[in-house]
């Protein structure tokens, strides 16, 4: 059980009451305790209801929260293996038989686009299949046949063909290496296919084809419970071997109930950690920040003081949360006070934390200090590239298009990121054919592109509402052999709705839910739509798409209730047993939210 001289977290969720605030904390923590105490739970603000916000959400941020600068490379996370970019995050154009995971765009037979199951055979140079540069090849050795690689072979298969094909592979005299392995899991988990990729490493444990270590446990551990959730994720850890039964496994388990928004599982894993004598790290630490910062922000405090009390110094990451948590209260002297404790312990801000700062002073509509900011950070413009992009996106937010020219001028020699995030830009500013030009432009520098390129563009659409251009742009993509993914689906959502076409959005995130078991449309996706059909008072379709999302994999969230909530207030009907749907969904409502419900029941 978790104990301390001032703080102690039951096994049933709840905090026993601290005895005195700030005496006997040092000077690391003690600051940000009283910084938290600046502000009133009830004065904090939540996101916007269509989840967009005018600045970066920490919880956003990579799940590596320890103290190494936000590298994902190091540190403690335990969920999976970060790996440097081997290549394209997809296959261009495969017309392999049994590639399933590229649908071609969009598949719903609406307003021109192709039709469910067409293929078309036009490709740009580049989308045959090859890959990009930085993957090298197997070379074919003497007396020996090709080798492919084990991710592609993977990727390639289907679902329910992948254990067969995977042990022809195997009686080829192929041979498993862990490093081919960690390559595929990159690629699965990249494109959310979480079914195939537990498959695969259930296949790997059956075969007893490696020998598992401390991380390929966690990463088991995180497929089972994306895929079949918490209760069998502790099943799986019994199968565990108890030398392998480490912090990073049980922080893998917090992590998914995290991402859950599941207080009472996090809570309990979390005191678990401490009942079984593991160490207890500022990564565990940053994950119930992170999720009190969603669902409890008045238990905040306590996760701080316990830090304090068990000598766990902040990191990065938990300075990351404090800033972002003050900045969504509105608390600009709050989040000063945190930077400035954070300068003090010896961490600079990075550009991630500078334009998040920034854009909460935009929120806030103080343009001067965010344009101060702003100014401060083109010092690095020479020196960094990630400079670049963030000052193209702050100017095109503070609505200054000249400084955007001037800024992209200083690109020489852009990347492809580069041309991102001016195509980015330009969009914000609502310079269509800026964008345009710009898109044309990296299409001649680098014909070989992968399919979030021309996401950014098709976004530019969306967002600016032009309904025909985006449909032009779509069989442009699909003529290209450009493969969709959920982000080109969720532009399509957001390109219907923002035009009021909600019944087409509608119908086209059915299509390609059933089309793409192996893969998840976005979170956003499902809201964008729940919010427009709230918008309405459109009850029967918005409880649709509730019920859509919670067959997901997505689990129980705030925004999602308070969506639909929205929708009975705006038609004027009365929720009936919204509270018990809420208890049978294992979810808490907020204060706001029994505050609107007892307003609706008295309609």
């Amino acid at each position: 059980m978790l104990k301390t001289a001032s703080v102690r977290l039951l096994r049933d969720g709840r905090f026993r009451p601290s005895q005195g605030l700030l005496s006997g904390y040092s000077e690391t923590v003690a600051p940000l305790i009283q910084s938290f105490y600046s502000t009133s739970i009830e004065g904090i603000t939540s996101i916007k209801a269509d989840g967009e916000v005018l600045y970066q959400d920490a919880t956003t941020l990579p799940r590596d929260n320890s103290g190494s600068g936000g590298d994902p490379r190091h540190g403690s996370r335990p969920v999976t293996k970060r790996f440097k970019n081997y290549g394209p995050n997809k296959r261009q154009g495969s017309s392999q038989k049994g590639y399933r995971h590229e649908t071609k765009l969009p598949g719903t037979g609406i307003d021109g686009f192709s039709q469910k199951g067409g293929h078309h055979g036009t490709k740009l140079p580049g989308r045959d299949g090859s890959f990009q540069k930085g993957i090298h090849h197997e070379k074919k050795l003497p007396d020996t046949g090709f080798k492919p690689f084990l991710f592609q072979t993977v990727l390639d298969a289907s679902t329910s063909a992948l254990v067969p094909i995977l042990d022809t592979w195997l009686k080829a005299g192929n041979r498993l290496e862990s490093d081919q392995v960690n390559m595929a899991l990159f690629h699965l988990r990249k494109q959310r296919m979480y079914n195939k990729a537990l498959k695969f490493m259930e296949w790997i444990d059956r075969r007893k084809l490696l020998n598992f270590e401390e991380r390929d446990y966690a990463s088991h551990l995180d497929l089972v419970a994306r895929n079949h959730g918490i209760e069998a994720a502790e099943k799986y850890i019994e199968r565990v071997p108890e030398a392998f039964r480490s912090e990073v496994l049980y922080e893998t388990l917090l992590v998914n109930c995290v991402c859950r928004d599941d207080a009472q599982k996090a809570e309990q894993v979390f005191n678990e950690i401490r009942e079984l004598s593991l160490p207890l790290t500022v990564s565990a630490c940053n994950q119930m920040l992170l999720l009190y910062k969603r669902v409890s922000r008045n238990k905040v405090v306590d996760i701080l003081k316990l830090m304090e009390n068990e000598n766990i110094k902040p990191s990065l990451f938990t300075y990351k949360l404090m800033i972002d948590l003050k900045g969504r209260s509105n608390d600009t002297l709050g989040m000063e006070s945190v930077l400035n404790l954070m300068k003090e312990n010896g961490f600079e801000p990075d550009f991630g934390i500078q334009t998040m700062v920034a854009k909460f002073y935009i929120s806030g509509d103080l343009a001067e200090k965010a344009e101060e900011v702003t100014n401060a950070m083109e010092v690095y413009v020479n020196a960094n590239r990630h400079a670049i992009r963030s000052l193209l996106d702050l100017y095109a937010i503070l609505g200054r298009p000249d400084d955007v020219e001037r800024i992209w001028n200083l690109c020489t020699e852009p990347k492809l990121e580069d041309f991102l995030a001016a195509i980015k830009a330009w969009g914000k500013l609502g310079h269509i054919e800026r964008a345009e030009e710009t898109f044309d432009a990296l299409v001649k520098t680098s014909p070989k592109l992968t399919s979030k390129y021309f996401n950014a563009m098709l976004y530019v659409y969306a967002e600016n509402e032009l309904l025909d251009k985006g449909k032009k742009f779509i069989e442009r993509m699909s003529l290209d052999g450009c493969p969709s993914s959920p982000l080109t689906w969720d532009a399509v959502v957001k390109l219907y709705v923002n035009s009021g076409e909600l019944a087409k959005a509608d119908s086209f995130l059915a299509n390609v839910t059933e089309d793409n078991p192996d893969r998840y449309p976005l979170f956003r996706s499902y809201v964008i739509l729940l919010k427009a059909f709230a918008e309405k008072g459109d009850i029967h379709n918005a409880e649709k798409i509730f019920n859509r999302l919670k067959q997901t994999s997505y689990p129980a969230r705030t925004l999602p209730y308070n969506l639909l909530l929205a929708a009975y207030a705006n038609a004027q009907v009365t929720p009936y047993g919204f509270r018990e749907r809420m208890k049978a969904d294992k979810y808490s409502p907020s204060k706001s939210q029994i505050e609107r419900l007892n307003r609706l029941d008295s309609l």
